[in-house]
């Protein structure tokens, strides 16, 4: 009985191994699939050497460029999230206002700009279906103005426009838009306390940053660091503490 045993146990062993070795040089894709059917809630979004793929709709975020885009593609819209312009001259689109960028001195002394940048990876841009699919992924909403908004109970905590010609995007003409760049912009006060408020911008701009295989950079596009992160975070608590000093003298 027990040698019946040990021949059924080497016999056992013998198939095993047969098996593993017919079956070793497709085993990355025998894993993915068994990935795929036991954990559907997987990563979005997945790194190639040439573009990030939405595993849904296989929509790449990124195509290669000849040339590297000049500094000054970028001018037009960093003067009006600024406030040294006004949005409808850079749009074209005279019946358009954007409160968000409007002049300074209109804006108030009680107002605080802060401003972001998502640069694409050198030799590469944005694909505006790639950015349409990220965007909504990620909980943001094509709207007013044509660009997009990151919303609380419907008011913009921050928005996401081009960063260049002609800022904004036209859903109807995704598959012929590309940028190199996107502008994240958000006003305080705002919807959210103000810490609140842009601990949310960074952890989403951070996650698109992620999706889309960009670099998040400080307003004059170089790549954001923890001190730049810190100077921020010392910029908004100044500024609360500048409201609730203004709110007292109110009262």
């Amino acid at each position: 009985m027990d040698s019946l045993r040990l021949t059924l146990a080497l016999i056992g062993l013998v198939i095993v191994v047969g098996i593993y070795f017919k079956f070793r040089s497709s085993d990355d894709d025998f894993l993915l699939v068994l990935k795929k059917l036991f954990n559907p809630v997987t990563k979005k979004f997945a790194a190639t050497d040439h573009a990030v793929v939405n595993d849904d709709d296989l929509i790449p975020v990124l195509t290669p460029i000849d040339d590297e885009p000049d500094s000054s593609d970028f001018e037009a819209l960093s003067q009006v999230i600024s406030g040294r312009d006004r949005v409808e001259k850079y749009t074209k689109q005279e019946e358009l206002t954007f409160t968000a960028v409007e002049e300074t001195s209109e804006t108030g002394p009680e107002s605080l700009l802060l401003v972001l940048n998502l640069m694409s990876p050198k030799g590469h841009v944005f694909t505006g279906e790639g950015i349409h699919a990220v965007m909504t992924s990620a909980g943001l909403t094509h709207g007013e103005h044509k660009i997009y908004h990151y919303l609380d109970n419907g008011s913009a905590v921050f928005s996401i426009a081009n960063a260049i010609e002609p800022g904004y995007f036209e859903l109807s003409q995704l598959k012929t838009i590309s940028t190199p760049g996107l502008a994240l912009f958000m006003e305080l006060p705002g919807p959210l306390e103000c810490r609140k408020a842009f601990d949310t911008m960074l952890e989403v701009s951070q996650r698109l940053a992620t999706a889309l295989t960009g670099d998040l950079c400080d307003e004059n596009r170089s790549v954001l660091t923890q001190q730049t992160i810190s100077h921020l975070k010392e910029k908004v608590e100044a500024y609360r503490l500048k409201q609730q000093a203004s709110q007292r003298r109110k009262h």
